[in-house]
This record gives C-alpha cells, structure tokens and sequence, in this order.
C-alpha cells in the first residue's frame, strides 16, 4: 500500500489515553504553529463533507482574528482534526509525523474552514510578518479507524456546529457514484457539486446542485408516484429528495441510466416552452414573456438562462414551477422490469409532439394563478401535464 508521509514541526504532541487503545484507534493532539498547517492536506480534503468558502462569515470571522489578535486564536479556534493511518512524533526534534493511505478513510474531517483561511492567510503574509506569526492551532489526530461506515458516522457527528447537508454525507458514503458513471463524459459533469460548497479545480463554485440532479430523477419514479400522487417535493422542497434517494437507493439504482436523456428533456423543455405557448397563441411576439415570473432577455446587460444539459441558452428566465409538471409527466414513458427501466419512445420526439398543448395547459394555469410559486405546487396542473401525456401513449399503443 502506497502511503503519503506528511512532517511539521509542532510546539507540544501528546496522546489521549482512552479504553480503545488496546483495538488500535487512537487520538493524539498537537499544537502547532498556524504558520507550519503543511500544504499537503488539500490533497486530504475528501472526507470534509463541505467544502469551504473563504467568504462565508464563518471564514471571514477566522480571517479577522489572524489578522487583529492572532494571540487568541488558539483558545477561539476549534482546529482541525483528522484521521490518520498511522502517527509517530520524534520528541528530540519535535517532529511530527502522518501517515495517510486511503483518501475514503484518512484525511481531514473537520475544520475545512480553518485549513483553507490559515493557509490562504499565510500565503498572502509578507515573508518578515509571517516569521513573527504567534497563532497557533490545536491538531485533532484519529488513528485507526478503519471502517468506512464509522469514519461516516464520525464526519457526521464532528460537523455539526454548521449543520451538514445530507447530500454531502451521501457523497461521502459513496451512494452517487453510480450517476458519476453514467455522466461520466457529459461537458456538465465537472459543473455537477456532489456535497455542499464544491469548487471546480480553478476554485470556482460548481454551479449545478447533485440535489437539482436528484430532482429531475424523482420525477421518474413510477414506483413511488402515479395519476393521482405527483412528485411535488421535488419541486417544492429539494432537501426531501436527497432523503427520497438515500431511502429508495437500491430501487432508485435502476432509474440512473435513464438520467442522461431526463436532463436533456428538461432542457428541451425550457427551450422550447416559450415558442410552443406563443404559437398556441397565434403570437409570435413574446406573450410567453408578459406571464408571472418569466423574464425575456431583452438587452445584453441581462443574462441569459443556461441550459447545460443541451449546451445552449434561452432569452427566457422560467419559473422551475412551469417547467417540473410537465418534465414529470414524461414517466408515462417509463417501462419498468424489475431489475430495469428503459425508455417506451424517445422522450424529446415525444416532446416535440406534445409541446403545444403542454405549454397551453401550464400556461393557462400560470394566467389563473399568476403566481409561480403556486404554479409549481398546484396538484392540478401536475395532474393535467400527466393525463395529456398518458393519453398520448395510450393512443399510441405504447
């Protein structure tokens, strides 16, 4: 097994006694200088169910005390703490050593925030300042800890003074790696954040949510929902369907090939809905825009709506409301086995037929409502995309 040796100088080491000794799992803590955090734990970042961001307010306030009383960072600081494969210190010379091997299991845990402003402090520290820098920072060492449901339960149990949202933890117990296979070459897959806070390689946020991803899924599920029972959670609170995932996971397992052409769908959706609600109409001149919540874009100061799925852009900003009843109708295409799903027709074809009468019936009810909002959460509405969609494949024998 190949391990990674990280060395830092510390001010004091020193290990916590404790009854699992005897079982291998045990817990060091070290002082050391802020000014001396090696480098070489970005690479050990996995286990951190967020990643941080140097302008939240939690940062921001880390950053003031380096920076005003440096003095006292040690007693306001929680530190960082980290699981380790093995740990050894020389106390002739004060050096401290880690072992790291597996990054599912070994690597830092908690106190992301104060990793990535210390050493994003440190960096910007004119050289004669930072050989001054009296702030130092209490070092959490968890050796031992092998299985890999309990350094879950341990992330979950030490991040907890920002609450960590599920999907992170989902992440961490490795639960999307079957929809990182399936999108595994699509030009959005690096733009897909699977815990909260990820950033891209260039240290930008990523810009599309797993739980955005898990939505569109949901919709799909025709185990779980029918005529008469609509996914409207997916729409209206996104929280519940990183839950509806982690509690259907084996079901849901067999819905994640389909995810390609669900996401290319709603995008298609989004593109296509306003041009089919004006022809509807007889108005090829943008009563599509003059509905509740939509925005056109009508000047290059505004920006237009992305669609990554598709790699393109719409002139409109639509409502997530008018677009989730229709994208739900479409499980009327779903044929289910019991180890599978596959697809009856081609969705976006089917779409294509469909489109005007979809878009007449959403947008007569965001007329009513006018309100988006209510739109989104409106049973009706679900209930009519869904039944116009079910006659159509009904009629077409499918």
């Amino acid at each position: 097994m190949i391990t990674k040796l990280i060395k830092l100088p510390v001010v004091s080491f020193r290990k916590i006694a404790s009854p699992y000794d005897e079982s291998g799992s045990r817990t060091y803590i070290a002082v050391l200088n802020a000014k001396d955090i090696p480098e070489e734990f970005e690479e050990w970042r996995t286990l951190n169910p967020r990643d941080p961001k140097t302008t939240s307010g939690v940062a921001k306030k880390i950053f003031a005390t380096l920076e005003n009383d440096p003095d006292s960072f040690f007693f306001r600081n929680r530190g960082i703490t980290l699981i380790a494969e093995k740990t050894s210190f020389d106390n002739q010379k004060n050096i401290l050593e880690i072992e790291m091997a597996d990054k599912s299991r070994n690597g830092l845990l908690d106190g992301g925030h104060t990793f990535r402003v210390i050493r994003e402090f440190i960096e910007n520290l004119p050289p004669e300042e930072l050989v001054d820098l009296k702030a130092y920072v209490k070092l959490e060492i968890l050796e031992g800890i092998t299985d890999p449901d309990m350094v879950v339960d341990i992330v979950e149990s030490r991040n907890t003074s920002t609450q960590v949202k599920e999907q992170s933890l989902e992440e961490l117990r490795g639960h999307y790696e079957a929809i990182k296979k399936v999108l595994s070459g699509k030009p959005y897959t690096d733009r897909i954040a699977y815990k909260e806070f990820e950033l891209s390689d260039e240290g930008s946020a990523k810009d599309i949510d797993i739980k955005e991803i898990l939505s569109y899924l949901v919709c799909f599920d025709v185990e779980e929902f029918d005529r008469d029972n609509h996914p409207i959670k997916a729409y209206s609170t996104r929280a519940s369907v990183v839950e509806h995932f982690k509690k259907n996971k084996d079901r849901m397992m067999k819905y994640i090939p389909l995810l390609p052409m669900i996401l290319e769908l709603h995008d298609v959706i989004y593109r296509d809905l306003p041009e089919a609600y004006n022809h509807g109409h007889g108005d090829k001149n943008g009563k599509f825009g003059k509905l509740t919540g939509v925005t056109e874009v009508t000047n290059r100061r505004m920006e237009m709506a992305s669609l990554p799925f598709i790699k393109g852009e719409s002139r409109y900003r639509i409502p997530s409301g008018f677009i989730y009843p229709i994208l739900s109708g479409f499980r009327n295409l779903i044929h289910l086995s019991t180890n599978k799903c596959s697809w009856k027709t081609d969705p976006i074809k089917f779409f294509e037929e469909l489109k005007n009468d979809l878009a007449s019936r959403v947008g007569e009810q965001a007329l009513e409502f006018r309100n988006p909002n209510k739109l989104g959460k409106d049973k009706a509405t679900w209930r009519a995309c869904y039944d116009s969609i079910e006659l159509a494949v009904l009629r077409r024998g499918l």
